[in-house]
Order: C-alpha cells, then structure tokens, then sequence
C-alpha cells in the first residue's frame, strides 16, 4: 500500500534527520570544550600558519617579506615601537628560513634551532620553515578579516582565529574518530573513549588552542581510520581515498603519511595495496610541487638538515618515562592502548578485519617513536606533556576501545588500573588546560631548549609546577571548571546517561 511505503520513508527520513541532529550536538559541545577553559596556550610557531592566509589573499605569494623587518633594522626597529603587537617580526626568528637558498653571509643575530636552516640573507625572500598545510585549512576562517582589511599583525586577532581554526578540525576528527568506535564499541564507551581522547591527550591543552600542525594530522588520521576500520571488505576507492588522506595530512606534518604503513589488510589483494599507495603519492604532490617553487626543490622538506643524532635509549626514556615528557608518565593509558593492538595481532584470525587493522596500528606508532628517539630536539619544545607522540593519539584511541570492548580491562585489577590511568590523564591535562604557560616552567630556573637534562628530573617535574599553579588561577579557574562540567553534562544528557530528572543512568566507560 503506498501509504505504507510512505510511512517507512517518513521513519528513515526522521530517524536520519534525528541522528544528524545529535551528530551537530555533539560537535558543538566539544568544540565549545576547547574554549571553556577561558586560557589562551600559544606558541609562536603557530604564527607563520596563521599569516599565510594574509599573504596569499594580498600578495598572491607565499613569502613574508611584508611582515618582517630585516637585521640592519633591527635596532631602529626595538626603539621606535611602543607596541610590541605592532611590531614586525624578525625575519632570523627560528621558524622564518630563506625562500630557496639562504645568501646569509653573518650568523643569525637571534637563537635558531639545532640544525635548522640558516637564516634569511639581507636580500632574500622569507618563507616559513612549516609545511603549508595548516595555514591552508585555516584560509577559511581568514578570509572574512582579510577582505574586510584587517591588520595581518595584530597578534589577539591571529590567536584568536587561529584558536577557532584548530579546534573546529579537531572537533571534526573527534567525530570522525567516534564514529570509528562506534562500530565496535557500545554507546557508552564511545562517548568514554572520545572525552579521553578530548580531555586525556595535548588535544585540549594544545592542538584545539592555536594553528599547531596536530589538529591537522588528527583529521587525517580520522578520516583514513573512518574510511578502513570496517568489518566488511571494502572497494578499492575506499582505500584510494584513504591514501589521498593521509597524502594531504603530509602537507601537513610530513610524518603523517606513516600511519599507511598500518591500515592495508594483511590479507588484502595486492590491488588494494596499490590504491592506498596510489592515493597517497596523489596527497603528497601538492606538498612536492610547494617545496619545488619555493625550496627549489621537490625533495626540501623546509626544516633544514635536522641531525638524528640523540641516543636511542635516551631518546626512548625521554619520550615514554621521562617525568616531564614521558607518554607513560602523562597518559599511562597509552600502554593499556598498545596492549589491546598485541592482543589483537594473536587474535585476529577469529576476530574479523578490524582486529587485523588494529594489530596493525602498533607499525606507524613504532616508526614514529624510533623516529623521535632519536630526534635532535626530541622533547618537541616548551609545550606541555609528550606533543609529538601525540599526534598519533588517534591511533591508540582506536586500540584502547579495541581492548576495552573485549572486556580486557573490565574485571579485577586490570579495571582498577585501567580507571587510575584514565583519571591521572584527565587530572594533568584538565589542570594544563586551565593554567599551563608556557613562560613559567619551561623557562625558569633555565629555557629546556637549552637545557633539556630538565626534563628528566624527578624533583621538578613539569606536571606538578602546572598542579602548583592551579591556585594562582583564582575565580577564572573556577568558572573555567564549572562552564567544562556544565558542557559535559550537557553532552550526557545527549547521549543519555543522565535521565529527564537528571539522574546519572550509566558511566560513560564500563
């Protein structure tokens, strides 16, 4: 009858339209998490990514000669500026390099980082040592002040914006990464495993703050793990389309194309294989054709010739127990996390597609840590908790809820473990959000750029300066609490784990 064929339709279309609602729902909550701690955490790496889209909309170039003062300026300069928001910036600054190949002559005037690049000449063109990636994503939310005229160099505006950017691309990988877990997860774990995610990792304390590249990294990793983490077996473009992904997410950190080592099936024909390669070099070309206009060369990845030259041990002991940017210090969880993906390797041939793909995760996560280890400037600079690793924070997520869904850490001691690691994560980060800065600890009693042997002390570690400073906060922080929690309250009811009285129905993790 076709009044009931209607009726059908009518019931897809508002279960749809129902799950899309709550879909937005839970975006804007979490992307209103990125502004309730009521802070600004920047870096002024982050500065170069958040002018590109001022000099491509004005200039139709990619330099920033028109930001910067030159080194016979340089004292003109620091006289005559009473305000340091309208002053240029220096075109030595560590994260500026010469467009091509530096004609230089004398050693920078201002500190450079350990086998950067050199410096701009007098003459030359100046570009960002940074991928364009993130200053690209970006571009969007720009273009408004761009066409109204804004001044490129009012700082407050470049934060601000630059904040709004980044915490709307992780609030879309977070969806993305949901949705992942959902397929494998119970509602309720989910929404456990994302607020871990969200709360737990740097994500709050410094990916969703200002234009780092993380956020950017985070929504390729999602969006390749949303496109193969299936049970079915999937067509060809899926894998394609991955590839092209995680291609682009090079443009913008280079090391994101590692995580394809980890997403082909091992069980997957060859011409899977190949689509994901395919797609991958289709990514990667925007960012080779950008290095050869501007480096002058495909191959020029803009950092300079970074020495690897750190011991491997010490570069592992800083990046996974060292108390000030150990992973397993700051997010023990981590371990719990690398545990489900072994446990899924010896269990993949009973547990389907998924299982093989999570076993799978541990590869890309291996390359990244050797990688680091051994990383001149493995600490990742005055930030808070282990930022480098933690751009494969999507990765472990997806094997946590992989390990948590086979009830590994539901009974016994492993669930007392399992909440202590998940409640030490969520108390570092939720205090770093509130009032981590970066001009505190990470400078006094000396910068731990140049003195990382700080980072392994047990005595002062970073952590509990940032637990020492909560106090100093005063009401901010007190409203900056009570605004998270209502947010997550809100979000509970959306999922409903608190009743129409209010009445908490489940935990959010089992």
């Amino acid at each position: 009858m076709w009044w009931r064929s209607t009726n059908r339709t009518f019931g897809h279309t508002a279960r749809v339209t129902v799950s899309a609602s709550r879909w937005v729902m839970r975006g804007l909550l979490l992307f209103a998490l990125a502004f309730a701690n009521l802070h600004d955490i920047w870096s002024p790496d982050v500065l170069p990514n958040a002018l590109l889209p001022f000099t491509l909309l004005r200039e139709g170039n990619v330099d920033y000669d028109e930001f910067v003062f030159r080194p016979a300026d340089r004292e003109t300069e620091l006289q005559t500026s009473r305000n340091a928001l309208d002053m240029r910036l220096d075109s030595e600054a560590y994260f500026f390099r010469a467009c091509g190949k530096s004609t230089a002559t004398a050693p920078p005037k201002v500190p450079r980082s350990k086998g950067g690049p050199p410096a701009p000449g007098p003459n030359d063109h100046v570009c960002s040592v940074f991928p364009p990636g993130m200053g690209l994503l970006a571009l969007p939310f720009f273009l408004p002040f761009v066409l109204a005229g804004s001044e490129a160099l009012d700082l407050g505006l470049l934060l601000r914006v630059g904040h709004l950017a980044a915490a709307f691309y992780e609030t879309v990988a977070a969806l993305l990464l949901w949705a992942v877990i959902r397929r494998y997860s119970s509602e309720r774990q989910a929404l456990g495993l994302v607020l871990l995610y969200w709360l737990g990792t740097s994500v709050r304390t410094v990916s969703s703050q200002a234009l780092w590249q993380h956020a950017g990294v985070h929504l390729a990793v999602a969006s390749a793990l949303w496109l193969l983490l299936q049970e079915r077996w999937l067509p060809r473009r899926n894998e394609f389309v991955a590839g092209v992904a995680l291609g682009l997410g090079s443009v913008v950190r280079q090391t994101t194309a590692l995580v394809a080592l980890a997403l082909p099936a091992t069980r997957s024909p060859s011409r899977y294989f190949i689509a994901l390669a395919v797609g991958l070099l289709v990514g990667i070309l925007p960012l080779l054709v950008f290095n050869q206009l501007v480096y002058g060369s495909a191959v020029e990845q803009g950092y300079g010739v970074k020495p690897f030259d750190t011991p491997i041990l010490e570069g592992l002991y800083g990046l996974l127990l060292s108390p000030s940017r150990g992973l397993f210090i700051y997010e023990p969880w981590a371990f719990l996390a690398l545990a489900s993906c072994v446990i899924a390797r010896f269990a993949n041939t009973t547990r389907g597609r998924i299982s093989e793909r999570i076993a799978g995760l541990l590869i890309p996560w291996a390359v990244l840590l050797g990688a680091y280890a051994t990383y001149a400037e493995w600490w990742g600079g005055r930030v808070f908790g282990p930022r480098f690793l933690d751009d494969f924070a999507p990765l472990l997520i997806a094997g946590l809820a992989w390990g948590v869904r086979g009830g590994w850490f539901a009974l016994g001691f492993m669930r007392g473990v399992f909440w202590l690691a998940v409640s030490w994560s969520l108390l570092l980060f939720g205090a770093a959000a509130l009032v981590y800065d970066q001009n505190t600890w990470d400078l006094a009693p000396t910068n731990i750029n140049d003195d990382p042997s700080r980072l392994f002390s047990w005595s002062d570690p970073q952590w509990l300066a940032v637990l020492r400073a909560l106090p100093e906060g005063g009401p901010r922080v007190v409203i900056a609490i009570g605004l998270s929690l209502l947010i997550l309250l809100f979000l509970a009811r959306v999922e409903g784990l608190i009743g129409r009285k209010g009445v908490v129905i489940a935990s959010a993790v089992p």
